[in-house]
Protein backbone atom coordinates (compact mmCIF):
# COMPACT_ATOMS: atom_id res chain seq x y z
CA UNK A 1 0.00 0.00 0.00
CA UNK A 2 1.55 3.40 -0.51
CA UNK A 3 2.11 5.23 2.60
CA UNK A 4 0.79 8.29 3.93
CA UNK A 5 2.74 11.58 2.52
CA UNK A 6 2.78 14.70 5.30
CA UNK A 7 2.64 17.87 3.76
CA UNK A 8 3.39 21.44 6.31
CA UNK A 9 -0.60 21.94 6.50
CA UNK A 10 -1.84 18.34 5.87
CA UNK A 11 -1.47 14.86 4.75
CA UNK A 12 -1.96 12.59 1.57
CA UNK A 13 -3.50 9.60 2.47
CA UNK A 14 -3.95 6.72 0.33
CA UNK A 15 -7.69 6.89 -1.61
CA UNK A 16 -10.10 4.25 -1.09
CA UNK A 17 -13.23 3.34 -2.03
CA UNK A 18 -14.60 5.17 0.82
CA UNK A 19 -13.32 8.32 -1.36
CA UNK A 20 -15.88 7.68 -3.93
CA UNK A 21 -18.78 10.20 -3.37
CA UNK A 22 -16.21 13.42 -2.65
CA UNK A 23 -14.37 12.57 -5.76
CA UNK A 24 -17.64 12.29 -8.10
CA UNK A 25 -18.22 16.04 -5.87
CA UNK A 26 -15.06 17.33 -6.82
CA UNK A 27 -15.02 16.19 -10.32
CA UNK A 28 -18.47 17.36 -11.04
CA UNK A 29 -17.64 20.75 -9.68
CA UNK A 30 -17.67 22.86 -13.26
CA UNK A 31 -14.06 24.70 -12.10
CA UNK A 32 -12.75 21.73 -11.56
CA UNK A 33 -13.47 19.66 -14.30
CA UNK A 34 -12.69 22.49 -16.72
CA UNK A 35 -9.65 21.13 -18.06
CA UNK A 36 -8.95 18.26 -15.61
CA UNK A 37 -11.90 16.52 -17.33
CA UNK A 38 -11.85 18.61 -20.39
CA UNK A 39 -15.40 20.20 -19.00
CA UNK A 40 -17.31 16.87 -19.31
CA UNK A 41 -19.20 15.56 -16.31
CA UNK A 42 -18.03 12.01 -15.38
CA UNK A 43 -20.29 9.16 -14.48
CA UNK A 44 -20.26 7.85 -11.07
CA UNK A 45 -19.23 4.98 -13.31
CA UNK A 46 -16.67 6.53 -14.42
CA UNK A 47 -15.12 7.81 -11.28
CA UNK A 48 -15.10 4.56 -9.86
CA UNK A 49 -13.08 3.10 -12.29
CA UNK A 50 -10.47 5.36 -11.74
CA UNK A 51 -10.20 3.85 -8.26
CA UNK A 52 -9.83 0.81 -9.49
CA UNK A 53 -7.40 1.59 -11.44
CA UNK A 54 -5.51 3.55 -8.91
CA UNK A 55 -5.74 0.38 -6.62
CA UNK A 56 -4.45 -1.62 -9.63
CA UNK A 57 -1.12 1.06 -9.18
CA UNK A 58 -0.46 0.66 -5.67
CA UNK A 59 1.99 -2.77 -6.43
CA UNK A 60 3.82 0.15 -7.94
CA UNK A 61 3.57 3.23 -5.77
CA UNK A 62 1.35 5.10 -7.80
CA UNK A 63 -2.16 5.62 -7.70
CA UNK A 64 -4.30 8.80 -6.27
CA UNK A 65 -4.20 9.90 -2.19
CA UNK A 66 -6.83 12.26 -0.75
CA UNK A 67 -5.35 15.58 0.05
CA UNK A 68 -6.32 16.47 3.87
CA UNK A 69 -5.87 20.00 4.86
CA UNK A 70 -5.20 20.24 8.51
CA UNK A 71 -8.58 18.76 10.14
CA UNK A 72 -10.77 18.21 7.32
CA UNK A 73 -10.91 14.98 5.47
CA UNK A 74 -11.32 15.51 2.24
CA UNK A 75 -9.84 18.78 0.24
CA UNK A 76 -9.05 17.34 -2.91
CA UNK A 77 -7.13 14.31 -4.76
CA UNK A 78 -3.81 14.44 -5.82
CA UNK A 79 -1.70 11.23 -7.61
CA UNK A 80 0.91 9.64 -9.50
CA UNK A 81 -0.18 7.69 -12.54
CA UNK A 82 1.75 6.45 -15.91
CA UNK A 83 0.94 9.43 -18.58
CA UNK A 84 -2.20 9.67 -20.64
CA UNK A 85 -2.88 8.73 -24.25
CA UNK A 86 -3.14 11.67 -25.63
CA UNK A 87 0.27 12.83 -24.03
CA UNK A 88 2.18 9.81 -24.15
CA UNK A 89 2.04 9.92 -27.76
CA UNK A 90 4.95 13.21 -27.57
CA UNK A 91 8.68 10.81 -27.10
CA UNK A 92 9.26 13.29 -23.93
CA UNK A 93 6.24 11.87 -22.31
CA UNK A 94 6.70 8.01 -23.29
CA UNK A 95 7.04 6.00 -20.19
CA UNK A 96 7.06 8.79 -18.05
CA UNK A 97 4.86 9.31 -15.02
CA UNK A 98 2.71 12.12 -14.13
CA UNK A 99 1.45 14.18 -11.26
CA UNK A 100 -2.27 14.99 -10.95
CA UNK A 101 -3.72 17.21 -8.40
CA UNK A 102 -7.48 18.46 -8.32
CA UNK A 103 -8.34 20.73 -5.28
CA UNK A 104 -11.40 21.66 -4.12
CA UNK A 105 -11.78 25.49 -5.34
CA UNK A 106 -11.84 26.97 -1.73
CA UNK A 107 -8.01 25.99 -1.70
CA UNK A 108 -7.27 27.74 -4.86
CA UNK A 109 -4.47 30.44 -4.37
CA UNK A 110 -3.67 29.07 -0.64
CA UNK A 111 -0.26 27.15 -1.27
CA UNK A 112 -2.08 23.71 -0.53
CA UNK A 113 -1.11 22.27 -4.93
CA UNK A 114 2.32 23.61 -4.09
CA UNK A 115 2.30 21.74 -0.67
CA UNK A 116 1.04 18.71 -2.51
CA UNK A 117 2.59 18.63 -5.51
CA UNK A 118 5.88 19.13 -3.42
CA UNK A 119 4.88 15.54 -1.33
CA UNK A 120 4.61 13.81 -4.52
CA UNK A 121 8.18 14.94 -5.78
CA UNK A 122 9.78 14.10 -2.87
CA UNK A 123 8.32 10.55 -2.69
CA UNK A 124 8.45 10.16 -6.42
CA UNK A 125 12.38 11.18 -5.85
CA UNK A 126 13.01 9.42 -2.58
CA UNK A 127 10.90 6.53 -2.16
CA UNK A 128 9.86 5.48 -5.68
CA UNK A 129 13.61 6.40 -6.94
CA UNK A 130 12.42 7.52 -9.89
CA UNK A 131 14.69 9.48 -12.61
CA UNK A 132 11.67 12.10 -13.64
CA UNK A 133 8.65 12.99 -13.65
CA UNK A 134 6.32 14.60 -16.84
CA UNK A 135 3.44 16.18 -16.74
CA UNK A 136 0.94 17.86 -19.51
CA UNK A 137 -1.08 21.13 -19.10
CA UNK A 138 -3.52 22.68 -20.75
CA UNK A 139 -2.69 25.12 -22.75
CA UNK A 140 -5.12 28.21 -20.96
CA UNK A 141 -4.94 26.75 -17.73
CA UNK A 142 -2.59 29.75 -16.21
CA UNK A 143 -2.79 28.04 -12.57
CA UNK A 144 -1.48 24.88 -13.44
CA UNK A 145 1.26 26.26 -15.61
CA UNK A 146 2.71 28.78 -12.55
CA UNK A 147 2.03 25.64 -10.28
CA UNK A 148 4.29 23.35 -12.03
CA UNK A 149 7.10 25.86 -13.23
CA UNK A 150 7.42 26.92 -9.57
CA UNK A 151 8.07 23.19 -8.59
CA UNK A 152 10.99 23.10 -10.86
CA UNK A 153 9.11 21.64 -14.22
CA UNK A 154 9.98 22.93 -17.23
CA UNK A 155 8.39 22.75 -20.41
CA UNK A 156 9.79 20.87 -23.49
CA UNK A 157 7.49 20.50 -26.24
CA UNK A 158 3.59 20.83 -27.37
CA UNK A 159 0.60 18.64 -28.58
CA UNK A 160 -2.80 18.08 -29.62
CA UNK A 161 -5.17 17.09 -26.43
CA UNK A 162 -8.74 16.57 -26.33
CA UNK A 163 -9.79 19.90 -25.59
CA UNK A 164 -6.96 22.11 -25.69
CA UNK A 165 -3.08 22.22 -26.86
CA UNK A 166 -1.48 20.72 -24.13
CA UNK A 167 2.16 22.12 -22.74
CA UNK A 168 4.37 18.82 -21.82
CA UNK A 169 7.12 19.43 -18.98
CA UNK A 170 9.55 17.21 -17.27
CA UNK A 171 11.36 17.24 -13.74
CA UNK A 172 14.59 15.42 -13.72
CA UNK A 173 14.37 13.97 -10.52
CA UNK A 174 18.57 13.23 -9.93
CA UNK A 175 20.31 14.73 -7.33
CA UNK A 176 19.03 18.58 -8.36
CA UNK A 177 18.03 21.33 -5.76
CA UNK A 178 14.67 20.69 -3.78
CA UNK A 179 11.62 22.13 -5.47
CA UNK A 180 10.28 25.21 -4.16
CA UNK A 181 7.04 26.06 -2.80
Amino acid sequence: MKPCLSMPRGRLRPAMADTLDGLVRLLHDEAVRRYLCDDTVLPRETVAAMLARSEQLESHGLGLWVIEHMRECFAGIAGLQPVSAEAGAAPAMAGGVEPIIALNPRYWGHGLAGETLNALIRYARGSLGLSRLVAAVDQPNARSHRLIQRCGFTATDRTPGPANELVLYTLPLGEAEAPKS
